[in-house]
């Protein structure tokens, strides 16, 4: 395997053929130049027929916070920062700017100076006006426009000026850029510079209004809240003298104190309460018939259980083993059950004393709580009796503080505000002034001409793919094995007519060492390996249509065989004849005068070129050549001539204009479909090898003709080397 066979092979198994996709565009690259050359003519015509736009930019540092902002002011425009720059790109392309910027340029008056019949514009301001009657006038409403009032004309030309405007910046850092586009740059420029100083303005009146108004209201409102906070103290003072209450403060914050001990002491005795009742929900579950205390924590955990338990399994021991070797009458073993019995009995009282015990702490336990409970309970009574009697003296207190901080608020507010007007520094700074731009930035030639470039290869590329996966045609053989499930025998280069003299026929009668002729060596390999044990003797060559190459494979294939052995080469397409005229041979006495006269020795012809190979040329163009060789003089004379030659190549006729191969195809060893290089349409293909199953023809294999090396190449470099062309 080959280099480059290796990497298809890789690609294949990836999943994605990119060798596959190089050859496609290789084969296409002259449709994708032209798609290029195509789209950068019309990129050339754009910019062409473009009018020169000139934009004009100018830079401002805008600072979210106002210099002489309050605290809380700053807190809430950072935190709202995010929104600041969005608000003041809305602000600068407003039409409330724009129509400052129009009263700044005076536009108005020039653009009724433009309009009139005896107005004359400066050069460098006739630009933006006639913009503006191409924008928002047809050419027939141009002429009434002039009826238009001053109000009218200002809108428009503020949308004018909305509609050639952009802003953008402020995301990373505290910098707006404000651009113009125009036809004019000098006109660009002033726009861009009014944008800017229409923009401070707008903002500088916008603060200032906004603090007066706000100072006057609370002018107003602080007059009233001292009037309220004066009564409210008033009446704080009067009701604490008549009713001889100390501040609530203070007793609010003894009651606390005694009410968080008491929780704290209520939290302890639950907890020691839900211990109990844990030991008392144990000892109620077991059966008091067994008695089986044993396995609770505190009869676990005692000293004196443990003891005991050991000194009874002491005693049960030694009752084991007197029982063993005394009776139970005997003293000594009634002295050790009388023993162990005691033990049990003792062990037993411990563990009830124990059981006892625990009911008796669970019920102290629940004593306690309920008296903590109780407590509390009457502590926060005493509370809310003191809460009660001192209610109205909490509500004169507390309405007594909010006044005065709602009073002190207002204040504070006041004197901000005061001295907020008396400042006129805005938070917007002009960094750089908009200058008369030198060069247009539309059109863009180099940008065009780039996106030009780009959509062309792009819709170049595509058609190209679409135009390979839409192919109806052969262009390789493996593409033959794909589609036809038929071995595929070789390629015949494509050879040009006349081509140094030498017609294709002859090329491997001029030289046998050449590229043509290796590839007929080729085809001639697979036909003879096709049946190794029984080489076919009967070689028949069709193709789908004329044109397709038949002849010459048939006349170079000839040739090959009679290097291995007597070869006749028939010619059998008795319609359109071939062979004769080809290798330059009589057509007087052919196949049509041998089969109604008699076959014999002067019916066939030879070149001395090749002495192993014999010509039976077609002769004259019968009436009926189907007849003619389904006739039974045909087959005998098939069969005679299979005995005095090793090969017999039969040239027939195409197979699907006339039936004449399928007859042929029945007296033959072996079938060889010739099909030209991207020229033969694949179903035309199937349409010629179903009709020649059905006659049960033995279909070797089938032939590329006339591919040309260079196409060939672009599928893949394999099929431009030895293997299929030789050297």
């Amino acid at each position: 395997m080959m280099k480059n066979e290796v990497v298809t092979v890789n690609a294949q198994e990836g999943g994605i053929n990119f060798q596959q996709y190089i050859q496609i565009l290789r084969r296409r690259k002259w449709l994708i130049i032209s798609f290029v050359v195509a789209f950068i003519v019309f990129g050339v015509i754009k910019i062409a027929t473009s009018t020169p736009v000139y934009m004009a930019s100018a830079k401002l540092q805008a600072d979210p916070v106002q210099p002489n902002a309050s605290a809380q002011d700053q807190f809430l425009m950072n935190s709202m920062i995010f929104l600041f720059y969005e608000t003041q790109y809305e602000i600068i392309q407003s039409r409330k700017v724009a129509e400052t910027v129009v009263e700044k340029l005076d536009l108005v008056r020039k653009y009724k100076l433009e309009t009139s019949e005896t107005g004359v514009l400066e050069q460098e301001e006739a630009g933006f006006i006639s913009s503006i009657k191409t924008i928002f006038f047809t050419e027939a409403e141009s002429e009434s426009s002039a009826t238009l009032g001053d109000e009218e004309i200002k809108t428009l030309l503020a949308q004018s000026i909305q509609a050639n405007m952009t802003v953008e910046g402020g995301t990373q850092s505290q910098i707006i850029n404000i651009n113009y586009q125009d036809e004019d740059p000098v006109f660009a420029a002033a726009v861009a510079n009014a944008i800017s100083s229409s923009y401070i303005q707008f903002g500088l009146e916008a603060r200032l209004s906004q603090i007066k108004d706000t100072s006057e209201w609370l002018a107003e409102q602080l007059d009233e809240l001292r009037v309220t906070l004066q009564n409210s103290e008033d009446k704080l003072r009067n009701f604490r003298l008549s009713q001889n209450l100390m501040d609530t403060e203070q007793q609010e914050r003894i009651t606390n104190t005694q009410l968080q001990t008491l929780n704290t002491e209520l939290v302890r005795a639950q907890t020691e309460l839900s211990s109990a009742k844990e030991l008392f929900d144990q000892v109620s579950q077991i059966d008091p018939s067994t008695g089986d205390y044993r396995s609770i924590g505190p009869v676990l955990q005692s000293t004196t259980i443990r003891e005991l338990v050991r000194e009874e399994s002491t005693l049960s021991r030694k009752v084991l083993e007197l029982s063993e070797r005394y009776g139970k009458k005997h003293p000594a073993m009634i002295a050790a059950e009388s023993d162990w019995n005691s033990a049990k009995s003792n062990l037993n009282r411990e563990v009830l004393k124990i059981v006892d015990n625990i009911r008796k702490d669970y019920k102290a336990a629940q004593v306690k709580e309920n008296n903590i409970r109780t407590l509390i309970e009457s502590t926060r009574n005493e509370l809310q009796a003191y809460q009660g009697d001192s209610f109205e003296l909490t509500r004169l207190e507390r309405e007594v503080e909010n006044n005065r901080r709602i009073y002190e608020s207002f204040l504070s507010k006041l004197m901000e505000s005061d001295v907020s007007g008396e400042y006129d520094a805005s938070n917007i700074r002009v960094i750089d002034e908009a200058t008369v731009p030198t060069y247009p930035i539309k059109p863009r030639p180099a940008f065009i001409i780039a996106i030009a470039c780009f959509l062309g290869l792009v819709a170049g590329c595509g058609y190209a793919f679409i135009k390979e996966y839409m192919t109806t045609v052969f262009r390789t053989p493996d593409e033959l094995e794909k589609e036809l499930l038929l071995p595929s025998l070789g390629v015949t280069p494509l050879v040009k007519k006349k081509r140094k003299g030498i017609p294709p026929e002859h090329q491997y009668l001029n030289d046998t060492r050449s590229t043509f002729a290796e590839a007929i060596n080729t085809i001639r390999t697979g036909l003879i390996f096709s049946n190794i044990d029984n080489p076919p003797k009967t070689i028949l060559i069709t193709s789908t249509t004329s044109a397709e190459g038949k002849t010459t494979l048939s006349v170079n294939l000839a040739v090959a065989l009679s290097q291995m052995g007597r070869t006749l080469l028939l010619d059998l397409d008795l319609r359109k004849p071939a062979i004769a005229k080809s290798l330059g041979l009589k057509n007087d006495a052919g196949v049509t005068e041998a089969i109604f006269n008699g076959f014999n020795e002067r019916n066939i012809q030879s070149i001395d070129a090749v002495p192993n190979l014999s010509i039976l040329t077609s002769g004259s163009v019968p009436k009926n050549p189907m007849e003619l060789i389904a006739s039974r003089k045909f087959n005998e004379m098939i069969e005679k001539l299979k005995l005095e030659y090793d090969y017999i190549v039969l040239d027939s006729p195409p197979t699907l204009p006339v039936s004449d191969s399928r007859i042929l195809s029945k007296i033959s060893d072996a079938t060889i479909l010739a099909v030209k290089a991207e020229a033969t349409k694949i179903s035309s293909v199937r349409e010629t090898l179903a009709r020649l199953k059905k006659v049960n023809a033995e279909i070797t294999g089938v032939v590329l003709t006339q591919a040309s090396p260079e196409k060939m190449s672009y599928y893949g470099e394999h099929y431009y080397n030895n293997e299929y062309y030789g050297t």
